[in-house]
């Protein structure tokens, strides 16, 4: 299978993995934070949500963005702040101003997370047009409607939320007819966004945004020689995820053959571990005994009956031993399948003569078989 994660999907706004998270997260779960975030539109829980298929006004969007930006704390938006009139002795009366009501509505550290894949939208992806001559952080997120009859871009700095849409008034019309070419947030939207930004910022300080929580990583469990259905459940519960290959091999079929990176290795969670799977066909041969043979030999032989050399060497005292194979893993005469690694060590002579046998190192770990 395809491996992409949600920085490399949300950075080329990749609609697969974002349809697949919908319905990995539950789309009821969506329009809760939605809605929390600021967004005013009723949605309906559907898998699609997550395309734009739901109309959602450009204030909600501005505003759902804006608690992004804001830590995680939405504040309902106003227009007005505050009303004044001049007194007769000079100075201001006021007759009103805003009460500001907010709430967290997301963890900071999700709101800081997110903030983060987004700087990358803009900094690598598809909205790298908001950032020219902008010069101080910037995160966002483009947006286009199918049929190309809305494009969106909706981002901030530290101190302004500002979404931009494009479209027809009147209705869902296609626009690439009118500009005679196909159009994307990115490439409509976005200089919008990005001439008005440069003239709100104008004047404030820039600010960086709050650094993402570090991920945690964990220990990948070892499940060669497993059933994939329970490799797949073992792997799924430490938090990575399995990505299967089915390979020519005469053991079982669905037995676990083997896995990259091994058990016992740290990653970052939700990170790929691939498996190689027994297809139940394999072609089972003989290892030849190599030990004694000169290295190109015993490789030739190993690759004529379908197997795989990994060369390691070792010091040897004996000088008719160097450049020979001193000794393989597996032995000679087992039987195993077509593309199995076949490890031999190759006799080097000692610095000055001395050093003992065995000194090169020993056998490498090996994980599991390849197909030639």
């Amino acid at each position: 299978g395809t491996y992409v994660d949600l920085w490399n999907a949300t950075e080329n706004s990749t609609n697969v993995v974002f349809a697949q998270l919908a319905v990995d997260v539950g789309p009821e779960n969506i329009v809760e934070a939605a809605h929390a975030m600021g967004v005013q539109a009723p949605l309906d829980a559907v898998p699609s949500i997550t395309l734009g298929v739901e109309e959602v006004s450009t204030l909600d969007m501005a505003t759902g963005f804006g608690t992004l930006a804001n830590d995680g704390i939405h504040c309902d938006p106003y227009a007005v702040a505050r009303v004044e009139q001049p007194k007769e002795d000079g100075g201001w009366e006021r007759l009103y101003r805003h009460k500001r009501h907010c709430k967290q509505a997301i963890d900071p550290d999700i709101a800081h997370l997110v903030t983060a894949m987004l700087e990358r939208v803009v900094c690598c992806g598809t909205g790298t047009v908001a950032d020219d001559g902008m010069g101080r952080p910037v995160a966002g997120k483009t947006g286009t409607a199918q049929d190309y009859t809305n494009v969106y871009f909706a981002g901030y700095t530290p101190q302004v939320a500002t979404a931009v849409w494009v479209g027809f008034p009147e209705g869902q019309k296609p626009m690439n007819a009118y500009y005679g070419q196909s159009v994307f947030g990115g490439t409509l939207a976005a200089p919008i966004w990005n001439a008005f930004m440069r003239r709100a910022t104008a004047g404030m300080p820039v600010e960086g945004f709050e650094a993402p929580p570090r991920p945690e990583s964990g220990r990948v469990p070892d499940v060669i020689g497993l059933m994939v259905e329970d490799a797949e459940r073992a792997l799924a519960k430490a938090n990575f995820t399995p990505l299967t290959e089915m390979v020519s091999s005469s053991e079982p079929k669905g037995t676990v053959l083997g896995q990259a990176p091994r058990g016992g290795a740290t990653m970052e969670l939700g990170s790929a571990v691939k498996l190689e799977v027994s297809n139940g066909k394999g072609e089972p041969v003989l290892v030849p005994r190599v030990v004694g043979l000169r290295k190109v030999t015993a490789v030739q032989a190993l690759t004529k009956v379908g197997l795989v050399a990994v060369v390691q060497t070792t010091e040897v005292k004996d000088q008719a031993l160097v450049d020979r194979v001193v000794s393989q893993v597996p032995h000679g005469n087992k039987e195993v399948d077509v593309g199995t690694e076949v490890t031999i060590w190759i006799g080097v002579a000692a610095p000055g003569g001395g050093g003992g046998g065995g000194g090169g190192g020993g056998p490498p770990n090996v994980v599991g078989r390849r197909p030639v």
